[in-house]
């Protein structure tokens, strides 16, 4: 089967499968399911696997999925046309009853464009938050446009030295061939994360994180000497949460890149998409006076103002279709779920995926390990919902990213069972085994702990 084309989390797998253990359904059940093509890729690969596995597939049933997009998938959920849906995003109206959401995987959403003429030859274009809500509003027109310059040549900025989060504050020094971190916590810091243990982690210049060290629990002041290395950014944890990034050096971008002045060409979804509407929240959070509607399953509802109509702006339909729109089309941008623009058919014609700057001033590739980075300080509340946090402060966190749900109904039915069990498969062992390799994060910590509360659900 075509694959249509790395929150890398440990999981305990075995205590994962035997906390959503599914009741049997009746054989043969036919389990047709759709929606969103941010999730495609992994539910084809998924479905593959479990459709031919006698031992997670006890009863024989057979998993279909119809990568429609998630406004289809939704609408075709709520009237039984689909047997279980996906999407990225949840219901504003129209929401059926009984039913539950269940957090699925987490992924970045690639910033895919094809530039030729990009002097060094395959150099990667870096990209801002403020340049990456230009383009797609329509404010930048060509490829060679100074913001875009601004972003691609080679710069020093000033060390970040010290940093203020939640009530706690981090101060990096030198010391000798060492580094070291005070970290302060107010009163109400102190009661916020009682009982959280600290974690160090530090980023290279090559976008490598490794963990540094570690502290029982947060005082009302700790110390911690770390090893150094030039250019190195540390990133302070409390849980889950990254309160502070800091480094004694001032943080140098790369090389001076030459960029052509090709026109740009945007392409964006048709239709109702939860890749749009999480890539329009990201550009809300990070650019409110530019896109300054709320974000939307529809681009032009969205978009602030009307989409251009004089060819610079190209509606498709699907991840694959805008995805190769990109593939076809120098000088194209476009937004989709990261496998799309890593086809190696894609990438074989010139397809990349931007370098874009997030809080900590680095410019970060999409990949599972940085999404997962951005959604460990995510909440989910009790519906199974995630909701993200773009303040996130970790060196490694990549900023715009999408969360797929599954949506099922509860009662207990010989089809929602089936569907159960194939959700204890993607959650404990597709999705682990097989996501990264495809660019997709499997879930971890309190999302995972909801998603198996919320698979638990269906026929209970």
């Amino acid at each position: 089967m075509k694959l249509r084309t790395k929150f890398a989390a440990a999981l305990a797998v075995a205590a994962l499968t035997g906390a959503i253990a599914p009741q049997a359904a009746s054989a043969g059940s036919t389990l047709n399911g759709g929606g969103s093509t941010f999730v495609a890729n992994l539910v084809d690969k998924c479905r593959s696997l479990y459709n031919a596995d006698d031992l997670a597939n006890a009863n024989s049933d057979t998993v279909s999925y119809s990568a429609t997009g998630s406004g289809t998938g939704k609408t075709n959920f709520a009237n039984n046309t689909y047997k279980w849906g996906a999407s990225d995003s949840v219901y504003t109206t129209g929401a059926p009853s009984g039913f539950v959401y269940v957090p699925l995987v987490a992924g970045a959403i690639s910033v895919a464009y094809r530039l030729d003429g990009v002097t060094p030859a395959g150099s990667t274009v870096r990209l801002s938050n403020t340049t990456v809500a230009k383009i797609f509003a329509g404010q930048i027109k060509t490829w060679n446009d100074p913001l875009i310059v601004a972003d691609n040549k080679a710069s020093v900025t000033p060390a970040v030295t010290k940093a203020v989060k939640n009530g706690v504050t981090t101060v990096a020094k030198k010391s000798g061939t060492k580094v070291s971190l005070t970290v302060t916590a107010t009163a109400s810091a102190l009661k916020k994360y009682a009982g959280k243990k600290i974690a160090f982690t530090k980023t290279s210049t090559s976008g490598k994180t490794t963990k540094v060290g570690s502290v029982l629990a947060l005082k009302s002041k700790v110390t911690a000497t770390l090893p150094y290395t030039a250019g190195d950014i540390y990133t302070v944890k409390i849980g889950t949460s990254a309160v502070g990034a800091v480094g004694v050096d001032p943080i140098t971008v790369g090389t001076t890149l030459s960029l052509p002045s090709t026109p740009i060409r945007v392409a964006y979804r048709s239709g109702n998409s939860g890749t749009t509407n999480n890539f329009t929240k990201y550009l809300n959070a990070t650019s409110p006076t530019i896109w300054t509607k709320p974000a939307s399953d529809a681009f032009g509802s969205a978009f602030p103002g009307s989409v251009p109509s004089d060819g610079t702006f190209q509606a498709a339909t699907g991840s694959d279709l805008v995805a190769n729109y990109v593939k076809d089309n120098n000088g194209a941008v476009t937004y989709v779920e990261l496998s799309y623009a890593n086809d190696p058919d894609r990438a074989g014609k010139g397809v990349k995926s931007a370098l874009i700057k997030n809080n900590a001033g680095i410019y970060t590739a999409p990949t599972a390990a940085t999404s997962a980075s951005f959604y460990a300080e995510a909440s989910v509340d009790a519906s199974g919902v995630v909701t993200a946090d773009y303040s996130v402060a970790s060196a490694d966190a990549y900023l715009i990213n999408a969360i797929a749900y599954a949506m099922v109904y509860t009662a207990n039915t010989p089809t929602n069972l089936g569907v159960k069990s194939f959700l204890t498969y993607v959650l404990s062992t597709c999705a682990p085994n097989n996501g990264p390799g495809i660019g997709y994060a499997p879930l971890g910590g309190t999302i995972l702990t909801k998603a198996v509360a919320q698979v638990a659900k269906i026929g209970a």
